[in-house]
């Protein structure tokens, strides 16, 4: 209930800008200090503040609360029913928004923390300046358990999903957000209820940025709500996902490297910076090498340089796009140069067919991937800070993984990558050399993932390695053909399977798999070639009404490349049994299912692995309606089957 308070002549005529909501609940001996700490914001931007006892059976909460409210005009305080945190927020949030209906932002701030004086103040002076940010939040400064983050970095959508949690609940919020009907989900108390809300908020469009200037004081203590979501953050995220799967989705996060986080720099006189070759972002001069390489040791999370950098002409780079082979050749050398310590070496061969291999030996080099950090310890030397390595590679290039692609044309340009590789690094070298070492010239620690980290979030989030590195468009849907036999007859169903449900054009992908597979061209109506290697039949285990088939366990190292390489599509076609196992893996992140039994290529009873993994499988294709009807009278639902045209 609201407890009543007198009115007094005193009372403000004007309505505030602010109003502060602080949720109290076991803790009275410090809301005296969040409240004061609120109240002294109301100088340059009006401000007023709502005090929500949460139920609190302590009768100083109670008898604080009510203090604050009947000696200052500027509180109002609340008593609610124990129905934890979040719905305490939303309490204040309304009762704010009826009181004072020409508010602009409301701030939260937990009774235990306190506001630095005038941070609201800077705030706000953002919000009313900057219409596209939403939200703006404080730098992390902890004492008890004395902890400093810097966060003032550009926020992205992959680090809202996975690690939202760096935006401090203590955060003022436009009040357009609260009007969209936004609101703390009452549902979870046992903590990110805070990343909840931020995800909602990214998902209607709302953005936030911090502002270093915004002060907080945040009380961490040896145990605490924040510490006891930390032990349940697995279960904590699982919800998450359960509640966000937009934003969670594969082909989203993808999306998103794609856009905010490119994983490829191309280095010349620009450095390109790419995911995928046809969808570049906005270079960067290549004169500004040698410091953005400084700034990656110094500090990481500003870095703007890709976690991947390659050197080689650019005409053996167009060449492979031509042929729509450089995404494949990229992945390849991205798997290679993680297993050989960051560095791997592209070599183009003369052959019958494409195909991929690993090689040995010496050879020319047409294509060069480094690991963005393993170029930067390089340059810096024996500069490294003292907490990196200790004994820097002077070429890092020495014990490359070697990766031959085979191809009818062979090579379009000599291959010189490991030279300009070299040159490179000297140039940077010469120049970094009047520089002072790198370091760390913010205080605070670093909160955020640098672009390393971000890759392995989202091969975490994704479940495999390396991921997909087609673009995803907005406005065209890309599907995915996988085959281990005729890839043109492939390339054809998927055209089939299009016409046949009504889709709107889409980049149709052609992914090859099996023991090192290859073939002549790449069929017409292919917009990428993807080389996929993968085990062979094993001994088939498990048996469903006497079919055999592999069933392999979810942390296979080798199904890893497989289970990256096919996330994150719209559509995945699948014509192959040795992948039903992971078809629930990618409709779980997003991806429509469909299966084509091809007579001629499967097992004679394969029609009782499609109905095995029926539950993963959103489409079944077949040829004629005879064998719709047999797939039908075994337990596949009729409205699941599709008969493709001619």
């Amino acid at each position: 209930m609201r407890t009543p308070r007198p009115a007094r002549s005193g009372a403000p005529t004007t309505g505030p800008r602010i109003a502060v909501v602080i949720p109290v609940f076991r803790q009275p001996q410090f809301l005296v200090e969040a409240v004061a700490s609120a109240l002294d914001q109301d100088g340059e931007v009006a401000c007023r503040v709502v005090i929500v006892n949460d139920g609190c059976p302590l009768p100083d909460t109670h008898a604080l609360g009510l203090a604050s409210a009947l000696s200052d005009p500027r509180v109002i305080y609340l008593r609610t029913e124990n129905r934890g945190l979040s719905a305490a927020r939303n309490a204040g949030i309304d009762a704010a928004l009826a009181q004072w209906p020409d508010l602009t932002a409301i701030a939260m701030l937990d009774a235990d923390n306190r506001l630095a004086a005038g941070a609201l103040a800077r705030g706000y002076d953002v919000l009313a300046r900057d219409a596209t940010v939403s939200w703006v939040f404080p730098q992390i400064n902890k004492f008890g358990i004395t902890l400093s983050g810097h966060a003032a970095v550009p926020v992205s959508p992959l680090h809202v999903v996975f690690q939202g949690s760096f935006m401090d609940a203590s955060s003022l919020v436009h009040r357009r957000v609260f009007d969209a009907g936004l609101r703390y989900d009452e549902t979870l108390r046992d903590g990110f209820e805070d990343w909840d809300f931020w995800l909602g908020a990214w998902s209607r469009g709302f953005r936030g940025r911090c502002v270093p200037g915004m002060g907080l004081d945040y009380r961490y203590r040896p145990e605490s709500m924040v510490r006891n979501a930390a032990r349940q953050r697995p279960l904590l995220l699982e919800s998450l996902r359960r509640r966000h799967p937009d934003l969670f989705a594969a082909r989203v996060l993808l999306a998103a490297e794609q856009q905010h986080h490119p994983r490829y720099g191309l280095v010349d006189e620009v450095i390109t910076r790419f995911t995928d070759a046809m969808a570049p972002a906005e270079p960067v001069p290549g004169t500004e090498l040698a410091a953005l390489l400084w700034r990656t040791l110094a500090e990481p999370e500003h870095a703007s340089l890709p976690p991947y950098l390659l050197w080689g002409e650019r005409a053996v780079v167009a060449a492979l796009t031509r042929a729509k082979v450089l995404q494949t050749a990229l992945r390849h050398l991205e798997a290679a140069a993680d297993a050989a310590g960051g560095a791997a070496v592209l070599r183009l061969e003369a052959g019958d067919s494409i195909a991929v291999r690993p090689a040995e030996g010496e050879g020319e080099a047409h294509l060069v991937l480094l690991a963005t950090g393993i170029a930067a310890a390089a340059v810096a030397g024996h500069r490294l800070p003292a907490s990196d390595a200790a004994d820097p590679p002077g070429d890092p290039a020495a014990g490359a993984a070697i990766v031959a692609l085979a191809r009818p044309d062979g090579a379009p340009a000599p291959g010189r990558a490991l030279e300009a590789l070299r040159a490179t690094l000297a140039t940077c070298r010469q120049e970094v050399s009047r520089w002072e070492p790198p370091q760390r010239w913010h205080w605070q620690l670093r909160t955020l993932p640098d672009a390393r980290g971000i890759v392995e979030a989202l091969r975490r989030e994704i479940g495999g390695a390396p991921l997909s590195n087609l673009a995803r468009r907005p406005d065209r849907p890309c599907l995915a053909v996988a085959t281990a036999d005729d890839p043109g007859e492939a390339v054809r169903t998927a055209a089939r399977f299009l016409r046949a449900t009504g889709s709107a054009p889409a980049d149709i992908h052609l992914v090859l798999g099996g023991r090192g597979p290859g073939l002549v061209a790449v069929p017409s109506g292919a917009t990428h070639l993807e080389l996929l290697d993968w085990p062979e039949s094993g001994a088939g285990a498990f048996r469903y009404f006497g079919q055999s088939f592999d069933l392999p366990p979810p942390d296979d190292p080798e199904w890893r490349s497989v289970r990256g390489a096919l996330a994150g599509f719209d559509t995945l076609l699948v014509t192959t049994e040795r992948l039903l196992p992971f078809l629930a893996e990618w409709r779980a992140k997003g991806t429509r299912i469909a299966v084509y039994q091809d007579p001629a290529g499967w097992p004679a009873r394969a029609d009782r692995l499609i109905l095995a993994f029926e539950h993963a499988i959103d489409i079944v294709l077949v040829d004629t309606g005879e064998a719709a009807t047999r797939l039908s009278a075994l337990g596949i639902p009729a409205a699941k089957i599709t008969v493709l045209p001619a």
